[in-house]
């Protein structure tokens, strides 16, 4: 009579690992996991390669990059003490901080980096995916491309602002695969990795406050409880996250998140449900792709927006219905925690959906069609089952290839959203902002009136769509001074400062314009408002100096602003208006020294002037 064999229970008493997981598994040697990730990586670095070619964007790179002055020095205290753009994350800053050491305001090293920081975050998600796969190698390559070279993950890469994606992902994923450390190897080493990881994601971007709840699904994944220790395990990472949600909420609150007066609770659950539906969606038919998607008005959300709830409803069911199939649960939970923070139950930002939010929740939605593909293929045609995905895969990577491009600057990026939203404001608005901009480069000498009158064009069509949009007021103003059309700039100068009464640029327009009338006094009083609100606007100080010298005489006065707008911006006009300060106060070796900086930056001098100064 033969022995019964004893059958080993877990422990933990928990559910074992998934029939998904754990299928027969033959016993391979050690194999080196390179050559399959190399040919990814090779194929992702050549899909977003056009990026290294674009330029930045007027799409917050001005606040990350062109104009923050935390990066010049750097200035360390700063970086770690000061939030920028309504977000603390210092090492994203840190590392922008890097590239700009390297080459100043030179796009290309920026561009580099966060390609390679993509590459890198590519070959974490197939050691990831190969990990909790048990070693199911097509899975974690499918995951790990679909990943590399989907066409809503370019703008995560492709554009500079988004460093703090790559980088939290970077730090997210290296979590992640220590905490699985951790809860196969027992290894107390591998949890304290986790949480310093941990820290240094959400040092890099908020989102990666969610992370404490990804390791509870892992646990799940492998068949631990949620048990006491479990929780215990937990316990700082979710503290953490509790500290850095809280700093968030209300950095953002003043800026980024929208008040109940523009979007009523009752529109918050329809778009909450119309962005999760449409991510879905938007995994399997990448389209349209825009950097800009504008809220519908309350009054008129439209069908697609309506009936979001009645397909959520129905994917909820179908998941409560499958809640004993491991592999549905966690990757639909997987995705909806990573973008739990962003379905615009709390609208943040001027955009109802945004490509940069399925960064990671793809993964999850990568590794459920992965698995499937891999547990189908045992019983269909191994080649035509794996043949769709890789043909689906090669035209995401022609269309990520294209995608690239767009981001190249301001006008082609402006230009598609354009296409797809031509009522929008925003777009409109950026597009003027970035047309003014390169209309005054030396090079558009030729080009400046055709570029103002784009630029004009894309104003009006602005104000058409939304009658109070300050962007618009202070960007038409600005095209009306340099057309010197002075009593049009005056108006929208009025206009806005009626809209928005704190906004420095309306004051600014009307010194100039009264300054131009030759209303002295007029001028000053608006220049001297406008650097109430904010003192170190360089250009109001620049022209508060030249009334000060021209019509009052005040030297010293007039030199104290155009030192400070030196100090802010030193541009080649502000030197060469320093010096005539210094010359009219007999301080004829400081005059030459600015007036040569000034020849320096290109600016023209005067030949009576040169003369005096022997130059």
């Amino acid at each position: 009579m033969s022995k019964k064999k004893k059958i080993k229970i877990r422990k933990s008493g928990t559910t074992p690992i998934p029939p998904e997981a754990r299928q027969k598994q033959p016993k391979v040697k050690k194999k080196s996991l390179w050559p399959w990730i190399l040919p990814i990586l090779l194929v992702t670095g050549i899909c977003l390669s056009p990026m290294l070619y674009n330029e930045f964007t007027n799409w917050d790179d001005e606040y990350y990059v062109v104009q923050n002055a935390l990066l010049r020095g750097p200035d360390w205290a700063g970086i770690f003490s000061k939030p920028v753009v309504s977000n603390y994350h210092p090492v994203t800053i840190a590392s922008l901080a890097l590239n700009y050491s390297i080459s100043g305001l030179d796009p290309t090293s920026y561009f580099i980096l966060n390609l390679l920081l993509h590459l890198i975050n590519t070959g974490l998600v197939f050691y990831f995916i190969w990990l909790i796969s048990y070693k199911k190698l097509w899975v974690a390559a499918f995951s790990a491309m679909v990943f590399g070279i989907h066409p809503m993950h370019v703008e995560s890469v492709a554009w500079v602002s988004e460093r703090k994606d790559v980088l939290y992902t970077l730090f997210f994923l290296l979590s992640l695969i220590q905490y699985w450390f951790f809860v196969t190897g027992k290894k107390n080493r591998n949890l304290i990795y986790c949480f310093l990881f941990f820290v240094l994601s959400i040092l890099s971007k908020p989102a990666a406050i969610i992370l404490p709840f990804i390791l509870f699904l892992l646990d799940y994944w492998y068949g631990r409880g949620f048990t006491k220790r479990t929780v215990i395990e937990k316990i700082p990472f979710l503290i953490t996250s509790f500290v850095l949600a809280i700093v968030t909420v209300n950095l953002q609150s003043k800026t980024a998140i929208a008040g109940l007066d523009f979007y009523p609770l009752w529109a918050r659950f329809f778009f909450a449900t119309y962005t999760g539906m449409m991510y879905i969606v938007r995994f399997f038919i990448p389209y349209p792709l825009s950097a800009f998607h504008p809220f519908p008005m309350a009054q008129n959300l439209g069908w697609p927006i309506l009936l979001s709830p009645a397909f959520m409803l129905a994917l909820l069911i179908f998941v409560w219905l499958k809640r004993k199939n491991k592999l549905i649960v966690f990757s639909f939970f997987f995705f909806m925690i990573n973008l739990a923070l962003v379905l615009q139950i709390v609208s943040i930002g001027g955009t109802l959906l945004a490509e940069r939010y399925t960064y990671v929740p793809y993964i999850g939605m990568a590794f459920l069609i992965g698995m499937l593909l891999e547990k189908y293929s045992a019983r269909y045609n191994r080649s035509l089952l794996w043949g769709i995905p890789a043909a689906i895969l090669l035209v995401f990577g022609m269309i990520a290839f294209q995608r690239t491009k767009v981001w190249k600057d301001s006008d082609t990026l402006w230009t598609n959203v354009i296409k797809h939203f031509p009522d929008a404001s925003v777009p409109r608005t950026n597009r003027a902002n970035y047309l003014i901009r390169i209309s005054s480069r030396k090079e558009n000498k030729a080009r400046e009136n055709e570029l103002l009158q784009r630029a004009l064009e894309d104003c009006n069509e602005a104000l058409k769509s939304k009658l109070n949009h300050g962007k618009a007021y202070e960007n038409r103003q600005n095209i009306y001074l340099r057309l010197k059309k002075d009593s049009l700039a005056l108006s929208d100068a009025n206009a806005l400062i009626k809209i928005q009464p704190k906004n420095k640029l309306g004051y600014y327009t009307k010194g100039a314009v009264y300054q131009r009338f030759n209303m002295p006094d007029s001028a000053l009083v608006y220049f001297n408002k406008c650097l109430e609100i904010d003192p170190n606007t360089d250009f109001a100080l620049n022209n508060r100096g030249s009334v000060l010298f021209n019509h009052n005489k005040k030297y010293k006065e007039a030199m104290a602003d155009f030192t400070k707008a030196i100090q802010l911006n030193p541009q080649g006009d502000y030197y060469l208006n320093r010096s005539y300060c210094h010359y009219q106060l007999q301080e004829m070796d400081l005059a030459k020294a600015d007036a040569t900086i000034a020849l320096q930056k290109g600016v023209v001098i005067p030949d009576n002037y040169r003369k005096l100064l022997k130059l």
